[in-house]
């Protein structure tokens, strides 16, 4: 069984779509529901999505989905001059997991992913189709059967993902290791402690030396690069989303000076976190793939 498929038994998925609705002319949503992962799809119609305080935006159309692997301050707007006749159906869930180990999977993914209706062939294009039937019907166990369908949907999400370099491939097989597992959850459970190689081999029974062998060769980078990402994933998201300052950034990633931090983020993105928050543009159709690799956790 490949490594997906293993997580995906680990992981207890149960999806949840509470939300469709019709809207028409020009209308605002205020869509963040729930403080989970979630998705939105446009079932008809097309509109734009705005995220954080600086309200970066998607265009969307029918047949696109949005999954936020992490809670975002977003809305659903119409598109700027929709007429009164304009109409968009919009699809809103959200997914809960048994196990822990979710948590770790979805801090690894992008924090919006985009799946375009359009661009995806095959099995994508043809579960997005059976999503928007359902959703435009009425007939018994059309609820039931998005649920379910959604299912299938945060998998290709994940399979997306994987396939355009945006998740490590490693991480899923070292999420179902019990050893590596324990210290993946410790460090996602606290990104800003103060963690080193020695802490997170007791953490986990290992010796020093064992430990980062094991979990080198599950994850493919080493414990403190790993968690080195992980701090400035956490510290990237607050600074270009809730515009936060340089210090409070610094906290968030749990370093002690601005100066080490800055340093540190300037390894991974190319410039300062105050230059890399100012130059951001806002997120287009057209620049969003590469948004969405530059803050996915990569060796």
């Amino acid at each position: 069984m490949d490594d997906l498929s293993l997580l995906m038994r680990h992981l207890h998925l149960e999806t949840r779509v509470f939300y469709r609705s019709t809207h028409c002319g020009t209308w605002v949503l205020d869509a963040e529901y729930e403080r989970k992962a979630m998705f939105h799809l446009v079932a008809a119609g097309e509109c734009v999505m705005q995220i954080g305080s600086a309200q970066r935006e998607i265009a969307l159309a029918a047949g696109d989905t949005v999954m936020f692997a992490r809670p975002a301050d977003h809305r659903v707007i119409s598109v700027r001059d929709a007429g009164d006749d304009a109409t968009t159906l919009l699809l809103c869930g959200y997914f809960e997991f048994g196990s822990p180990l979710a948590a770790v999977l979805l801090a690894s993914l992008p924090a919006q992913v985009v799946l375009r209706g359009k661009a995806n062939g095959g099995d994508a294009a043809s579960l997005l189709t059976l999503i928007m039937q359902e959703a435009t019907s009425d007939v018994p166990g059309a609820y039931a059967m998005m649920d379910k369908l959604s299912d299938a949907l945060f998998i290709r999400v994940l399979r997306h993902c994987l396939l355009h370099g945006q998740v490590q491939g490693g991480l899923l097989g070292a999420l179902t290791d019990p050893r590596v597992a324990q210290a993946l959850l410790a460090m996602h459970g606290d990104v800003a402690a103060d963690w080193s190689v020695d802490k997170l081999a007791r953490h986990t029974h290992m010796s020093r030396a064992a430990f980062a062998r094991h979990f080198t060769g599950a994850v493919g980078v080493a414990p403190m690069a790993y968690l080195t990402r992980l701090r400035m994933q956490a510290a990237h998201e607050a600074l270009i989303d809730r515009r936060i300052t340089v210090a409070q950034a610094a906290e968030i990633a749990g370093y002690a000076t601005e100066a080490a931090f800055s340093r540190a983020f300037k390894r991974i993105y190319g410039s300062s976190p105050g230059t890399y928050a100012s130059n951001a543009p806002p997120a287009t159709r057209g620049n969003l793939d590469k948004t969405q690799a530059d803050i996915a956790i990569t060796p």
